[in-house]
């Protein structure tokens, strides 16, 4: 499979209430395996992402971070000769247990969720809902509570999939994407130490080097949970 992906058309998707501007740090490097289109995604719920992803240019490689990770999921399922591979990064995953109770799971969520307000507190920062951006958190909502639907549509997808996911991502807790990765063995799972839920902006060089080298070759190193 080595360089199976060089050459490809690589189409960036950026999260809920992001913009295009996030993949302005690595998209110069990604130009080195082939053209890249960085997409404006609207602030609504999937099936509105879904319709302003049809006409994105085919066959490529979609990144895609949180709720762009499962806009580029899905269409990789819906659309498999649409898309050559997958890299989500930060993606949405549905909570996973991992052997615990549900009360341990959740509370263990809101650790992570109390350890972003004290990050946000710290840097001054209020996070301000945009018009928009509730259609999308009920969207993932709603498929957090059935993450059936989440693998069924990840069962469906042919495509060589990267999990690209920060340790320290307290949106979207990395125990999720290692349990995601588990169901899912053809997956090549990436973890990187620090990052947060923007690994790609916040450690573009980091994220870079993990990319890049799927990129390269289709055999990257290998989980590291």
């Amino acid at each position: 499979m080595a360089g199976a992906l060089r050459g490809a058309t690589i189409v960036c998707l950026h999260g809920l209430g992001r913009s295009a501007s996030d993949w302005d740090g690595v998209r110069p490097a990604l130009e080195r395996y082939g053209r890249v289109h960085v997409a404006e995604l609207p602030r609504a719920g999937l099936d509105a992402l879904m319709s302003a992803v049809a006409g994105l240019p085919a066959p490529a490689v979609l990144i895609g971070h949180s709720m762009g990770g499962i806009v580029a999921m899905r269409r990789a399922a819906l659309q498999p000769t649409a898309v050559a591979g997958l890299i989500l990064t930060d993606s949405f995953f549905p909570p996973a247990l991992n052997g615990r109770s549900r009360a341990a799971t959740l509370t263990d969520y809101a650790v992570h969720r109390a350890a972003l307000a004290r990050e946000l507190a710290a840097r001054g920062t209020r996070p301000r809902p945009r018009r928009g951006t509730l259609q999308g958190m009920r969207s993932l909502a709603r498929l957090g509570l059935r993450p059936s639907a989440f693998h069924a549509t990840a069962r469906a997808v042919r495509a060589p999939v990267l999990v690209l996911h920060a340790r320290d991502d307290h949106h979207v807790p990395v125990d999720f994407a290692i349990a995601a990765a588990g169901r899912h063995p053809s997956w090549t799972l990436e973890l990187l130490d620090e990052g947060g839920h923007d690994v790609h902006v916040e450690r573009p060089a980091e994220w870079l080097a993990a990319a890049c080298r799927w990129l390269e070759d289709g055999r990257p190193e290998g989980a590291r949970p």
